[in-house]
This record gives structure tokens, C-alpha cells and sequence, in this order.
């Protein structure tokens, strides 16, 4: 397949995509290989058939992404055209509108010069000749005769019902055998028209692969793929048209069709048409042969692709005298941040987009932050995650830290381990180790510098819960600290392990947490909430 490397940007219908930070590249080898056996497979069976597969993931997770650079390494080998549902959902049927982009982007793969006028007139005007008997047998529109003709005079001899109209009766037998008899032709008209149909867009396929134009490969193959992106966020009569259309119409052999959605919004606009208590997980599966769910897994790099960090360049803080604990290494805080917030968006199971989200809000407040104080980064982060994601959270978190309790009830997995506390705590203590008062500080009677260091800034017993109820001690505490034997201000005897918890709160003492109060990291929150998200 001759495809750009996914690692890096590439322009599709002159928009520019950055490179893959999501490793969807092994996706789509993956479900390129599974989808043309399928696909070859079903052309053996007696019954052929398109194969038809649902692409799942939620808003947010990059779906767009993928099936545009996917559908772009395609088109060099096989007959490809993608479908942007929502962007036509205005249009009254599905039909004309998958029907003009497969006239549109197959007919420009193929050489020209290999088309007869007659094939080029039929393959520009693709279902104009049957769609009017289609669509009729689609709507179930009654029509041929005229509904007057089936009136009779009140003062003829045959027998009349007691229905009148402008002094004439309706002969419901008469009315009955005309419409059986105009549902018989439209019935048969639609057979023969989707026949067609489907006819033209085979004849149309395969010379797309036979007779490509040169900048196509010489030996293109079967199947063609049609990706029909954001149907779930189509009304609820266009999504279940396109369905149905998918289903009996283009139910094409040697075609593949890619439906793209986050396929739980799909089954509420389902239900949106046919009521909550209809089994819309039962009805979506007559129209897909199977369904793949992206993962979704945020990563730093991701972030910081997709982020303007800038605000911690050149400088910046170090000019305004602003410290994010723990992150302290000025050198480093680009990655370290990166890697905190998408600990934190996967720990609450954020979409990449959301992530994103989070991240610019929180280089926002990171911008605001007033000269020389020092924020809690992990408690900033994980505030403005919950205000934007998980509000009735946050609202218990404001009430813990505005009325100064140390019990925190909540749902959250405050003991996750996901987020890997202990590794920025260990960073920020192997990234402090020459500076002068923290020397001073890790003098404990007994106990060797390096060797207090070495057994005491593991930090295994830090989760998130724990954190927080260190960042409290610490601002209620203020400056009320002991400057001889300064671990004893911490609960430290003399003797024995320093806890974590103990080495956490000196720290965060010494490098001067207390200096933004909650009310402050409140505050900011609520000042760049103001600014609205795309």
C-alpha cells in the first residue's frame, strides 16, 4: 500500500492533519487485511453481498481523524469515497446523497479516454433514471390515479356506504384494488430500479480499478470502500434512511462500508424516531456485519502536539517567579506536565478532544497565575479536570477545601494508581538535591544525607487522597514552622521512617505551597471558566 507515514502531517482536501499520536496507523493495517478477505469471502458466497462494519468510538476521539487518513492510504490501491453524514443531513434522502459522491469521486479515478460517450453520460447521471421509482417505493407514495375517481353519484344504482363526499360515496373495493394495484408496480418498479442501481455502481467500480487514471496504482483492487462519517449526529429520519439504504440498496458485492459513530448516540437518535423502550442495539445489528472500537488512550505526546505550551518557555514563569510543585525542574516541566495531564484525562476517562480541552484551560490558568507564588500543579489539574468533566466531583472538592474538612466522600478512585503520584514526587526530590535549604532540611540526627534520601523519597504511600489532605495541612498550617529540628513541625520524632506523607508537607512548606490559598486556586478556576470551549 502506498501510504505516508502516519508520523507525520499530511494535507487532505486542503486541510492539514497533524501526524498520529493515537497509533491508529496499526488500526487501519488491521482492519484493512480483515476487511478485504471478509470482503473477497462474501463474493464466494451464493448470496453476495457487501460487508458492512460500524466504527465505534465517542465524540471526541479522533473517529474523523482516523477515517480520513485511513480512507487517504486507500484510495492509491482500491476505489475509495467518503461521506460526511452530518454535512449533508439537510438533503431529503440519503440515496441522492451517497449517490452523487460515488458518481463524483469514482468517476474522477477513472482514464476517461476508456469511456464511451454513452458509459460517460450513464456512470455523470448514476440512478437518475430509477431514483424517482425508488424513492417513490421508499415513501410509499400512493399515486397513479385519481382519489375522486373512486367516488360514485348518490343517486346511481350501486350500492354506496353512508361516507359522503360532494354527494358522492367512496367505493372502499375500488379504492382497495387500486391501491393493491399501484403497490404491486411500485413494489416491482423498485426491484428493477435498485437492480439497475446496483448494476451501474458494479460497472462503476470496476473501472475505477481496472482502467484507473496514472496517478493510481496499475493493478487496483477490489473491494471499494465507502466511509460515511458522523452519522450519529445526523437527525434521526436522515440516519435511519441511510441505514435502510445501506442495507437494501447499496448492498453491492465487493463493496465495504465503513460507518463511523459513537454508536450509543446513534441508538438514542434511534430511539429519538421509535421511542425509548425500542431495542435500538437489536435494530443496528441487521446493518452491520460486525463492529471495532477504537481505543482511546491519551498521550503526552498527543497533548503536545495538539497544545500551545509556550506559556512555560522561555523563561516565563522563572521571570514571574512562579513555581508549579512539584514539578520543579525548569528544563523538564514541558514533559512532566504533559505526562501528569494525560494520567489525569485517562484516570477519568477523558476523549482526546476533551483532553485537549483540559489542557489548553489549565495552560490558561497556568498564564494568570500571579507573580511569585508557587501552585500545587496535581491539585490544580485535577480541580480544573473534575470543574470541566465530572462537576457534581468538584462541588464536593470546593466544599472540602473551602471549609477546611479532611474527610473527602466521594466516588472518585481517590487511591488510583493510575496516576502515579510517587514518580513526579521522586522526580521533584532527585531534581532538588543541590539546592542548598533542602540540604538543610533532610538533617535529621542520625541519619546521613544521602542515606535519609535514598530510603525515605519513595513516596509509595501517596495517592491522590492522601495528597490532598497533605496540601491541607500544609495551608492551614501557613508559617507556623519550627526552623530548628524542621521535620518535627511535620510529626516527625526523631526516630525511625519518615512517612511520605511527612517528607510531602515539608516540601511542599519549603517551596512555598501555602502561598496560593484554596480560595485562590478557587478563584482561578472560576475566572478561566469564562472561557468557552470549542
Amino acid at each position: 500500500m502506498k501510504t505516508k507515514e502516519w508520523k507525520e502531517e499530511v494535507k487532505i482536501n486542503g486541510v492539514t492533519y497533524p501526524a498520529d499520536q493515537l497509533n491508529r496507523k496499526q488500526d487501519a493495517e488491521l482492519l484493512t487485511k480483515i476487511l478485504v478477505r471478509r470482503s473477497n469471502a462474501n463474493s464466494e458466497k451464493p448470496n453476495k453481498s457487501s460487508y458492512v462494519i460500524n466504527v465505534n468510538a465517542e465524540w471526541g476521539a479522533g473517529k474523523t481523524y482516523f477515517i480520513k487518513r485511513w480512507a487517504k492510504d486507500l484510495k492509491y490501491e482500491h476505489p475509495v469515497v467518503y461521506i460526511d453524514a452530518w454535512s449533508n443531513d439537510f438533503m431529503d434522502s440519503p440515496i441522492i446523497t451517497v449517490l452523487a459522491e460515488i458518481q463524483e469521486q469514482l468517476l474522477k479515478t477513472v482514464n476517461q479516454s476508456y469511456l464511451s460517450k454513452e458509459k460517460k453520460k450513464r456512470f455523470k447521471n448514476l440512478g437518475m433514471s430509477v431514483l424517482p421509482k425508488i424513492l417513490a417505493a421508499l415513501v410509499k407514495r400512493y399515486g397513479g390515479f385519481d382519489i375522486e375517481e373512486l367516488f360514485v353519484d348518490e343517486n346511481s344504482d350501486t350500492d354506496i356506504s353512508s361516507s359522503t363526499q360532494s354527494n358522492k360515496s367512496l367505493d372502499l373495493s375500488a379504492a382497495m384494488e387500486a391501491m393493491t394495484t399501484q403497490a404491486f408496480k411500485e413494489h416491482s418498479d423498485y426491484k428493477k430500479g435498485v437492480k439497475e442501481l446496483k448494476g451501474t455502481i458494479k460497472e462503476l467500480i470496476k473501472y475505477s480499478i481496472e482502467k484507473p487514471k496514472g496517478s493510481l496504482a496499475t493493478a487496483r483492487i477490489y473491494p471499494a470502500f465507502i466511509f460515511i462519517d458522523e452519522l450519529d449526529r445526523c437527525r434521526p429520519t436522515y440516519a435511519v434512511e441511510m441505514l435502510e439504504a445501506i442495507k437494501h440498496i447499496f448492498d453491492v458485492e465487493g463493496l465495504v462500508i465503513v460507518v463511523s459513530t459513537h454508536t450509543e448516540e446513534l441508538q438514542h437518535t434511534i430511539k429519538a424516531l421509535y421511542g425509548n423502550n425500542f431495542n435500538a442495539d437489536n435494530y443496528l445489528r441487521r446493518f452491520f456485519d460486525t463492529k471495532f472500537n477504537l481505543d482511546v488512550e491519551v498521550s503526552a505526546n498527543l497533548l503536545v502536539a495538539n497544545c500551545d505550551f509556550t506559556v512555560l518557555n522561555n523563561h516565563y514563569l522563572e521571570q514571574k517567579s512562579v513555581l508549579l510543585f512539584p514539578l520543579l525542574s525548569p528544563e523538564d516541566i514541558k514533559r512532566q506536565l504533559s505526562s501528569l495531564i494525560a494520567k489525569i484525562s485517562n484516570w477519568q476517562n477523558l476523549t482526546p478532544r476533551s483532553a485537549i480541552q483540559l489542557t489548553d484551560r489549565l495552560l490558561t490558568c497556568i498564564e494568570l497565575i500571579s507573580d511569585e507564588k508557587t501552585v500545587d500543579v496535581i491539585v490544580l489539574s485535577t480541580l480544573v479536570c473534575l470543574y470541566m468533566f465530572n462537576k457534581p466531583e468538584y462541588d464536593n472538592m470546593y466544599s472540602v477545601l473551602k471549609e477546611n474538612l479532611f474527610t473527602v466522600e466521594s466516588k472518585l478512585d481517590l487511591y488510583c494508581k493510575q496516576l502515579n503520584l510517587p514518580h513526579y514526587l521522586k522526580e521533584m526530590v532527585s531534581s532538588t538535591r543541590d539546592y542548598e535549604g533542602v540540604k538543610q532540611l533532610l538533617i535529621l540526627g542520625g541519619y546521613e544525607r544521602e542515606t535519609f534520601m535514598y530510603h525515605n523519597s519513595n513516596f509509595a504511600d501517596i495517592n491522590l487522597i492522601t495528597y490532598f489532605r497533605s496540601f491541607q495541612c500544609v495551608l492551614k498550617r501557613a508559617d507556623n514552622i519550627k526552623k530548628t529540628n524542621y521535620m518535627n513541625t511535620f510529626g516527625y520524632n526523631g526516630s525511625g521512617s519518615v512517612s511520605g506523607s511527612q517528607l510531602l508537607e515539608a516540601y511542599m512548606t519549603f517551596f512555598g505551597v501555602n502561598s496560593f490559598t484554596a480560595n485562590d486556586y478557587l478563584n482561578l478556576i472560576g475566572l478561566t471558566s469564562k472561557f468557552a470551549d470549542s
